[in-house]
Parts: structure tokens; C-alpha cells; sequence
């Protein structure tokens, strides 16, 4: 597990153990569990380990880091010759070294034995204004300039569709199709002329109704007849004051004789009809 802490102008702190998956190992971030990058110096090497060994056998340990600029930037040699195999602590101070020169890292045995359990730490100070771009706070932090957007300048003679919508075209074809256009502009209007003249005579059929109804209710009103039917004629009752004498009527047989002449005259009018 790594671990910081802070000061005024830098940040101090440890990185995880770099031997945890084997005895070499990169310095990258994903190893050491810092973020690796200019500003970080290596200012010691914390590392322990257990050697399994016999007493008479001869032993060493060698815990190193390789220079990227040639040799060896870090290196502590342990020699067990004659002695038993225990767990060992060491701290190794570094002139605070840029991690940049730190190379591969690894723990190399000659002789015969094992080392288990091995930890290697590295100690470091970081100076967070190393580039004063990183924080407006450092001292020669400068303002950087606003990125400018680059405009695009359209060209309508590069547009693919503006060319082709320019080009040449075949003169019958164009003007067939000026002939084509014409033909259906003729068709629609003639089409708008029929729709306008059976709308003006639906029109004129509409107004005719409306103008003889308006003309029916203009004469009801003018008679008002009404008139008629609150008219109050005056004259009384009339009596009926011819007695019947005898008490019934007796059929005038005078009258039957009339009747032969009615077919008589009933004949003469079908004469005339022939």
C-alpha cells in the first residue's frame, strides 16, 4: 500500500510493494501505485525479505535497480555465506534521484538458498510545480493562450452537389422537360377553371334558393295573415221562426217529373261530348 503526506512545496510519500508478483519488476504506475511522472524523485529504498538457507552454505542477495542511462542507479548486495537464513529490514537513503533514471528493478541470488516474502518500497518527493503548468499557484505559471477554433471557409466551387447542379445539360432533354412542365401546368389550370365554374354555379343555385325563400317570407309577412283569423264579423244569431205544421215533411211527387228531363239533358251533354 502506498502512502503521502504533505508539505508547503512538496508532497512525500511511499509507493506499494514492487516485488509483490515476482522478483523483477517495471517501475510504471500500475506497479509502483503512484502516479509516475516528471517531478517524482527517489529519495531512499525500503526492502525485506526471509533467506532459507544452511549455515555452510554460501549465499547472496542482491537488490538493484538498472540506470536507464547506463548501469546501475541502485544496488545493495546481502552476502549470507556462514551464516543462517532470517528476515531481514534494510533502509537505504537516495539523493533524491528523478524516477525517471530508475530502470528495471530485481532481486538476484548466487549460491545456495531462496529468498520468501520479499518487500521493496521506494520513498519519494514530489514538487507539483516541477512544470509550474500544472498548477496556477507555482511560481512562472503563465497563462496559456485560448485554443483558437479553425473556421472552415465553405467553397461552393469544391461542393460536389454544386458542381453537378451546374453542369451542362442536354438541350432536347431540357427542353422535353420544359415541354412535359408546360403540358400539366395547362392540365391544372384547366382543372382550376372547371372547379371555379361548377363552385360560381353551385353558388348561384344556392342564392337563387335563398333569394326565393327570403322572397316567400317577405309576402307571409306583408299579408300578415293573421288578420284572418281574428277577424270578429258582427250580425247576431239567426232564429229560425217557420213552424212545421203537421209535425212531419211529405215528399213533393211533383219533383220525380223533373228527373226525366235531367236525363234528358244527360244525354244531350253526352251527344255533344261524342
Amino acid at each position: 500500500m502506498s502512502g503521502q503526506s504533505y508539505s508547503s512545496d512538496f508532497t512525500y510519500g511511499y509507493t506499494g510493494n514492487a516485488a509483490l508478483w515476482g522478483s523483477s519488476w517495471d517501475m510504471s504506475s500500475s506497479v509502483l501505485g503512484v502516479n509516475v511522472q516528471d517531478g517524482l524523485d527517489v529519495s531512499g529504498v525500503i526492502y525485506q525479505y526471509t533467506t532459507v538457507k544452511d549455515k555452510e552454505d554460501d549465499f547472496t542477495v542482491t537488490v538493484q535497480n538498472k540506470d536507464t542511462e547506463g548501469g546501475y542507479i541502485f544496488q545493495e548486495v546481502d552476502d549470507w555465506s556462514n551464516q543462517y537464513g532470517i528476515r531481514i529490514r534494510k533502509v537505504i537513503p537516495l539523493p533524491y534521484v528523478p524516477i525517471a533514471r530508475f530502470g528495471k528493478g530485481e532481486i538476484v541470488t548466487t549460491g545456495t538458498g531462496s529468498v520468501e516474502d520479499a518487500n521493496v518500497i521506494y520513498m519519494y518527493r514530489y514538487d507539483a510545480c516541477f512544470n509550474p503548468q500544472n498548477d496556477p499557484e507555482c511560481a512562472g505559471y503563465v497563462q496559456p493562450m485560448p485554443v483558437i477554433p479553425e473556421i472552415i471557409v465553405y467553397d461552393a466551387l469544391d461542393d460536389e452537389l454544386v458542381n453537378d447542379a451546374t453542369k451542362e445539360t442536354d438541350d432536347k432533354l431540357y427542353d422535353k422537360e420544359e415541354e412535359e412542365k408546360s403540358k400539366s401546368e395547362e392540365e391544372e389550370d384547366s382543372l382550376r377553371l372547371e372547379i371555379a365554374l361548377a363552385s360560381s354555379e353551385n353558388a348561384l343555385t344556392i342564392a337563387n334558393s335563398f333569394t326565393q325563400g327570403s322572397v316567400v317570407r317577405s309576402m307571409n309577412i306583408a299579408t300578415n295573415l293573421n288578420n284572418y283569423y281574428v277577424a270578429n264579423i258582427s250580425g247576431g244569431s239567426y232564429k229560425d221562426s217557420a213552424p212545421l205544421e203537421g209535425g212531419t215533411i211529405v215528399d213533393n211527387r211533383n219533383a220525380f217529373k223533373s228527373l226525366g228531363q235531367d236525363n234528358l239533358m244527360n244525354q244531350m251533354i253526352g251527344e255533344q261530348y261524342k
